[in-house]
């Protein structure tokens, strides 16, 4: 063992050595999926290489990108040849690259792609499961970080728009292995009747796609979209989102934009009020007096002023219908009375028109006799049926042989048919 102590220089060199002097590693090649793309202006490209356990920074030079045809993107699954070097001065190594492949997306990216998918086919992605903000929610949650930045620029922006406001924290770890976990048991804590949450703000500023993707994963997508209470996704992003703001009622660009979306500014709300207050008294004022005029207006006529009047003016009137009306009664009834004894005898008048209808009702009365079936049948006619008991109305219709049965006027007798003939019955014969 070596007790001389090494400085910090000499022992970055020693590291520096013992890799870069590594064959396996001046020439090995990694398989990762590429993020934090920044494309320098000297043409020199800078990523990160990672996959679900590890992340190494990648430096791609200008000399040995310039004929490479891949472009790269953020999630894209790269094969990178190259050589691990150490940059002493901040104790750290990197991949130089010196050529590279794609090799089709990344699995992070596939996976969160197959979760995105089964969410939609789900329908947590509609728009009809979207809640509407509350207007003035009186205690905002929080769930992120305590320490980090986004509880600072929610806080600040909220206290500045409406420093009276109810604010409570449920801490949670918004990055690593286990922060998807921490970030579903803060919302499941604000969810809870006690705390009386009115609206729920959950994110973090800004990081690298693996920063970002506690987010991502299916515990905590699940627990934004079955929040009882309403929740604004505030992940601090640029150009992918994750799947949090999909199914949030709202999703705010930063932890400050959703801020300013949780609640108005109070001093706007109490400029508002004031003149509402005064367009109020206004308009009633305005009310008052235009009923004011309408009640000055009717107790200013003449009823109002001296009714005995008016009562005077339409008794006047009633006692000058009602004679008119007496008059008319009595005209008309000595008209009717003159008419009646014009008339003359009611009852000879009665006896004549009696005798009238009796008389037409005997004429009546002696033409239906004489129309009568048993009326023409009593001057020798008779009706003839046959077996079906149909009349025979025709000599066609009667055979030779066949049973008749003939209708008298007093009685009815059966008959053979033993001869036919057609033409005049009462005179002329003509045998069939």
């Amino acid at each position: 063992m070596n007790t001389t102590p090494l400085s910090i220089t000499e022992l970055s060199s020693v590291i520096k050595q013992t890799i870069e002097g590594n064959v396996l590693l001046s020439n090995v090649a990694v398989i990762g999926e590429v993020s934090n793309i920044t494309r320098h202006s000297s043409g020199h490209i800078y990523f990160t290489m990672k996959d679900a356990g590890a992340v190494i920074s990648a430096a791609f030079f200008k000399y040995a990108n310039r004929g490479c045809k891949v472009r790269l993107n953020e999630g894209m699954k790269v094969i990178a040849i190259g050589s691990v070097t150490v940059y002493e001065k901040r104790g750290s190594y990197q991949l130089i690259v010196k050529s590279l492949v794609e090799d089709g997306i990344g699995e992070l990216q596939r996976q969160i792609q197959q979760l995105k998918e089964r969410l939609l086919k789900e329908g947590l992605f509609d728009q009809e499961r979207k809640r509407p903000l509350p207007f003035l929610p009186q205690r905002v949650g929080i769930v992120t970080s305590p320490t980090g930045a986004a509880f600072r620029d929610i806080l600040k922006v909220l206290l500045r728009r409406f420093p009276t406001i109810e604010i409570i924290l449920a801490p949670a770890k918004v990055q690593g292995s286990d922060a998807s976990v921490s970030i579903v048991r803060a919302i499941e804590e604000l969810n809870k009747e006690p705390y009386k949450i009115d609206l729920i703000i959950a994110g973090r500023g800004g990081g690298s796609f693996e920063d970002l993707m506690p987010f991502n994963e299916e515990p905590a997508v699940r627990a934004f979209a079955e929040s009882r209470v309403p929740i604004i996704s505030a992940v601090g992003h640029q150009v992918d989102h994750p799947l949090t703001d999909d199914v949030a009622d709202v999703a705010a660009p930063t932890p400050s934009a959703a801020a300013e979306i949780a609640v108005p500014i109070k001093s706007e709300l109490e400029d508002d009020l004031r003149y509402y207050n005064r367009a109020l008294a206004g308009n009633l004022e305005k009310l008052v007096e235009r009923y004011r005029m309408r009640i000055n207006s009717v107790t200013d006529r003449r009823i109002f002023q001296n009714p005995l009047d008016m009562i005077s003016l339409r008794q006047v009137n009633v006692e000058e219908l009602t004679g008119r009306m007496s008059y008319s009664l009595r005209s008309l009834l000595h008209l009717k009375i003159g008419q009646l004894r014009q008339i003359g005898d009611l009852n000879e008048l009665v006896q004549i028109s009696v005798m009238k209808r009796r008389h037409s009702f005997l004429l009546a009365l002696q033409a239906i006799d004489q129309l009568s079936p048993i009326k023409v049948m009593s001057r020798g006619y008779a009706v003839v049926r046959d077996n079906a008991q149909s009349f025979v109305k025709s000599i066609s219709a009667v055979t030779s042989g066949e049973t008749l049965r003939i209708f008298f006027n007093d009685g009815s007798a059966g008959c053979e048919v033993k001869t036919v003939q057609k033409g005049d019955t009462l005179g002329k014969e003509k045998k069939q």
